[in-house]
């Protein structure tokens, strides 16, 4: 393998970590906040609405750095490996229900406004959501770490 491909793929998984210790930190600032409203008499559904679509939209983002760390590894080892393969199989499938599940939980927000329980069972929720992404994350960055050339430092 290449020292310039070796250098791409560090230099995204670090973009990687850095993005995502920025992304827990907002899931939980937003979960944070969740819990904060759920104190007050009036939750705002459409303020939540709006930090969940930012929360989606971060994600986004986030989830096409890893689909191009996942291609550039492929690329280092010459021809994909079953296990790059199920990962990238299974990290589909993980970004698509994480980002569903947001999308269908805005909605309902959306729906909800003035039912009176709806404020806690969407902080539920997005708690399970929240609990599923970071599952999903840390899973992630165990797998990429087996896949990385055996030289680069994922800690």
């Amino acid at each position: 393998m290449g020292t310039k491909l070796k250098s791409n793929i560090d230099q995204l998984f670090d973009q990687w970590k850095s993005e995502h210790a920025e992304l827990d930190n907002y899931a939980m600032e937003l979960a944070r906040w969740i819990r904060d409203q759920t104190k007050r008499r009036d939750a705002q559904f459409r303020e939540a609405v709006t930090r969940l679509n930012d929360l989606s939209s971060r994600l986004a983002d986030h989830f096409a750095i890893e689909q191009t760390i996942g291609e550039k590894l492929i690329d280092a080892q010459g021809r994909p490996r079953p296990e790059t393969e199920s990962l990238h199989r299974q990290a589909d499938r993980d970004h698509a229900n994480i980002k569903v599940r947001l999308k269908h939980l805005s909605d309902r927000m959306l729906e909800a406004e003035s039912e009176c329980d709806a404020w806690k069972s969407s902080g539920v929720e997005l708690n399970l959501i929240l609990d599923m992404l970071e599952q999903h994350e840390e899973q992630e960055a165990e797998s990429v770490g087996w896949l990385l050339p055996r030289n680069s430092d994922v800690s």
